[in-house]
């Protein structure tokens, strides 16, 4: 939230009315200075992008009394037509320039005027919200920081719209850890406050919700290639857009990874804590001693059993059951009587349940979802 008051040092002091005057100008001149460097060199991808439009904003954008009057000027004889369509780099450049003339005009208003007049009342105390009655000076003093405050605003919008930037056709895939709120990257919280919207498990959006301040969309197994469709599109619209996971994003959906590099081209990866290290904790096994695969990619670990090492099969968004993993292990050469320790719920109350492919595979506990926080661990 951007302050427009006086800060707490501005308003214990104990000035002189002309002091005060004078020291209002300085903030309007450094905050106007502030804007203006904050502005330079904005172009029209950063000066577009990223907004998302309020209740406020479309109606304002309905209400097209000029365009209206100008046909009717036309119709009548006014005028011949509508002036010609001025480039968005034009429509920058007249916007910073107003910003300048009535920098210039609020200048030489404030410089004009006498004690007499800083003593005008300006406003009326409002008892609904505690707003005090102002006397010209105090709101003079109020609003002199306006433009500082916003240039600092300006200067983070641009920032994130170098992160996001629609130029490089880029996907942000973010993860969000295993689960608490404290292990999602600094990255990951900022960028969701910006993003147009975002995307993920109906579990990954209930981590991500406290920092997102746009759509959410939910995805499962039967909207996801409509989704990446939608992505594609929209990011070549210049919309921010966001998928976000429990975990890894490497570890928790490598095969939406490759979807969206095959579809977009480029994926800007935000790594995060993963489940396989929890796993890896929860046998005492080390890195060393194991090989990690995934749910969704269980055609690669044919022949990984005679390596002598752990096979750690982690879960992902969509993951299907823990049956179909099984069967394919199988398939892969791996024996139907194999030990296998089926991890589960690493998010929250972490269980490990001793059991065997042909269990997975016959009995019950196949139906167990093989979601994205818990793994199937092949012991040596």
């Amino acid at each position: 939230m951007v302050s427009h008051g006086v800060p707490d040092d501005v308003q214990n002091e104990v000035l002189s009315p002309t002091e005060r005057q004078q020291r209002a100008l300085r903030r309007l001149d450094d905050g106007h200075a502030a804007l203006l460097a904050a502005l330079d060199g904005v172009d029209e991808a950063e000066a577009f992008l990223g907004s998302r439009w309020s209740v406020w904003e479309v109606m304002q954008h309905l209400l097209t009394e000029n365009f209206v009057q100008a046909l009717e000027e036309i119709a009548s004889g006014e005028r011949e037509m509508l002036p010609p369509f001025d480039g968005r780099e034009d429509r920058i450049a007249a916007d910073v320039a107003r910003l300048e003339a009535n920098y210039q005009r609020f200048r030489a208003l404030i410089t004009g005027l006498s004690p007499a007049q800083l003593d005008l009342p300006a406003t009326p105390y409002n008892p609904e919200n505690n707003y005090p009655a102002l006397s010209l000076l105090d709101l003079i003093e109020r609003t002199s920081g306006h433009e500082g405050n916003h240039a600092r605003q300006v200067v983070e919008t641009r920032r994130f719209v170098a992160a996001f930037r629609s130029a490089e056709r880029a996907v942000t895939v973010a993860g969000l850890g295993t689960g608490d709120p404290a292990s999602v990257p600094m990255p990951t919280r900022e960028m969701l406050a910006n993003a147009d919207y975002v995307i993920g498990s109906p579990a990954a959006l209930a981590v991500a919700r406290r920092w997102i301040r746009s759509v959410e969309l939910t995805l499962n197994a039967d909207n996801r290639a409509e989704l990446v469709n939608r992505l594609v599109r929209d990011i070549r619209a210049g919309l921010w857009s966001m998928v976000v996971t429990l975990g890894d994003p490497a570890e928790s959906m490598p095969s939406l990874l490759s979807d969206l590099e095959e579809s977009v081209g480029t994926v800007s990866l935000i790594p995060a804590p993963g489940f396989y290290r929890l796993a890896l904790e929860r046998r005492g096994l080390s890195p060393l001693e194991s090989v990690c695969g995934s749910v969704e990619r269980i055609d690669d670990l044919a022949g990984i059993a005679a390596s002598g090492r752990a096979v750690v099969i982690l879960g992902a968004d969509g993951g299907g059951t823990w049956r179909d993993p099984a069967v394919g292990l199988q398939k892969a050469g791996i024996p139907a009587d194999t030990p296998v320790d089926l991890v589960v719920n690493m998010s929250a109350e972490c269980a490990t349940i001793a059991t065997s492919l042909a269990e997975l595979i016959a009995a019950p506990l196949g139906d167990a979802a093989a979601a994205v926080d818990s793994a199937l661990v092949i012991s040596p």
